[in-house]
């Protein structure tokens, strides 16, 4: 492993994941500012979220346009609004004479925007969204997504087993600035069951994949995907400097669905994976609020591995952006 002491300067200093001052500088040139995930519509053509302290709605009209605003107290905004693939995405339009140095979604996306766009067309056949409350800073839970280690300690019993015992060598991470893409091989008695469940259910795939994909985009995003068929957008809502929600939602397509059974099966195979995932959480979240709890107390600056750099590259976009000038 290649150990990396990054220099002063090059990762957000440690009052960023406790202060108010903090959490008020990113709230507004982070997620007033930023293109932002706001899911995937449904039969009412409406979307709504809350980062920050800031309200976001989305809607799609009978003709398909969209539109939105963003509520700051009595201070509303207009949104921009646009989609890549199933996948809505909405920022506070901008304004001023540099407008157009803003990036467009596609931009802001690359080089995912194609690979996003063609794993969204599975995001049919949806579970209920699921918020689940974290004590920590949100930008925990964003560095806990992208500690490749971790797997084997914090998940000995679920994730760890499920991918190639020899995971670092069949591990593979794209860096593109913050954006990234890791693709785990999956263990072979993992690979047989979702095999098994493909002959059962007729799965519709995305592409012909035996991985557990993780695609990051900054500030606040991932999907995650199975064996080239389910997919789990997620989002991280920060709430207050010291918590947050990582919220949600998983997408079992299938190529068929005809009969009683079929569906009964669907259902029940829906809420397991529902559940396994929810149990993955729920190990993820006591290690996230340990370390908030403790992290008034570092001295120092951290060391990463060679498999900890997408962690620095978070970092390095999250300075840039508060970088930028007051609105």
């Amino acid at each position: 492993m290649t150990a990396l002491f990054p220099e002063t300067g090059a990762f957000l200093p440690h009052h960023h994941f406790w202060t108010e001052e903090a959490f008020a500088q990113e709230r507004e040139r982070v997620f007033g500012r930023c293109w932002l995930y706001m899911g995937v519509f449904d039969a009412s053509g409406a979307l709504s979220a809350e980062m920050a302290g800031l309200r976001f709605a989305v809607r799609r009209d009978a003709d398909g346009r969209l539109s939105g605003e963003r509520h700051d107290g009595a201070r509303v905004r207009p949104l921009e609004v646009d989609r890549c693939g199933a996948l809505v995405f909405a920022r506070v339009a901008p304004e001023g004479a540099d407008s157009h140095l803003a990036p467009t979604l596609a931009e802001h996306l690359h080089p995912y925007a194609e690979r996003l766009a063609a794993m969204s067309v599975n995001c049919v056949n949806p579970e209920p969204p699921v918020g689940i409350p974290f004590q920590a800073n949100w930008k925990a839970l964003v560095e806990n997504t992208m500690d490749d280690f971790h797997g084997s300690t914090v998940h000995p019993d679920t994730i760890h087993p499920a991918v190639h015992p020899d995971w670092q060598t069949h591990l593979a991470t794209e860096r593109h600035g913050a954006n990234s893409d890791s693709r785990w091989v999956l263990a072979d008695g993992t690979a047989g069951w979702w095999a098994k469940l493909d002959a059962k259910l007729r799965l519709a795939k995305f592409a012909d994949e035996p991985f557990y994909r993780h695609i990051f985009i900054f500030p606040n995003f991932y999907l995650a995907s199975f064996y080239g068929a389910v997919v789990i957008p997620h989002r991280v809502d920060p709430v207050a400097p010291d918590s947050s929600v990582l919220r949600w939602q998983l997408f079992l397509p299938t190529t068929r669905l005809d009969s009683p059974r079929e569906r009964a099966f669907h259902r029940s195979t829906a809420a397991y994976l529902v559940t396994s995932a929810i149990g993955v959480i729920d190990e993820d979240r006591p290690v996230c609020e340990a370390v908030q709890q403790g992290r008034p107390a570092i001295l120092g600056n951290g060391v990463y591995g060679r498999r900890e750099r997408r962690i620095l590259d978070f970092h390095a976009a999250m300075l840039a952006q508060l970088a930028g000038a007051a609105a």
